[in-house]
This record gives structure tokens, C-alpha cells and sequence, in this order.
């Protein structure tokens, strides 16, 4: 069971992913704004999310599954920052908003389980 803390934490976590996913929709991609915000998000997980531990195994699992989600979005973030052919970058666009989703999905699995 996650404390009230943990709960916050976690709703706050989800809503900057979605807003970090917004950036992906603007039509005028700016890869500064971009890497802030992705160096924003993951301080922010760094300091609030990725030392969160747990005794019961089912949350454990999803901590660990979205500690690794998160460094592979470095590297999908990394990469797409690198991109210079309109191909790839939407390659790499869509890898993100994959690996976004999956990481709101893993948010949404943790504040449930806690209703439950």
C-alpha cells in the first residue's frame, strides 16, 4: 500500500509525463525545450520516484519496471535529440510517446492497486 506521500507523488509524476508528451505534439518541435524538459522530469524522478522502496512485492515490481522504462526514455530522448532526417525523428517520437504511455500506465496500475 502506498502512503498519502507516495500517492501525490505519483498522480504529480503522471501528470508531467502527460505534459512531457505534449511537447511531442507541437508543431514546431524545439529540441532545447525539449531536453530541459526531459532533464526536469527525470531530476524529478531521481528525487522523488526512484528512491521510493517497498516491502510488497507487486509494488516493487512496478518501481523497478518504470526505473528501467525511465532509462530507456533517456536514451529514446538521446536519440531523438540527435536525429536529423524527419524519418527518423518520427521514429523516435513514436518510440516516446510508447514508452510514455507505459510509464502513465505503470502510475495508473500503482494509485489503483492502492484504491483497492
Amino acid at each position: 500500500m502506498l502512503t498519502e506521500n507516495q500517492v501525490y507523488l505519483f498522480r504529480s509524476f503522471q501528470i508531467d509525463l502527460g505534459s512531457f508528451n505534449q511537447l511531442l505534439d507541437s508543431a514546431a518541435f524545439d529540441r532545447q525545450i525539449f531536453d530541459q524538459s526531459w532533464r526536469s522530469l527525470q531530476k524529478k524522478f531521481a528525487e522523488e520516484i526512484q528512491p521510493m522502496q517497498s516491502d510488497d512485492y507487486r509494488i516493487h515490481s512496478v518501481l523497478v519496471e518504470i526505473n528501467k522504462q525511465m532509462r530507456l526514455l533517456g536514451m529514446d530522448s538521446l536519440f531523438l535529440k540527435t536525429a536529423r532526417q524527419s524519418e527518423t525523428m518520427q521514429g523516435r517520437v513514436g518510440q516516446i510517446r510508447d514508452r510514455i504511455a507505459l510509464l502513465m500506465n505503470y502510475c495508473a496500475v500503482l494509485l489503483e492497486s492502492d484504491e483497492s
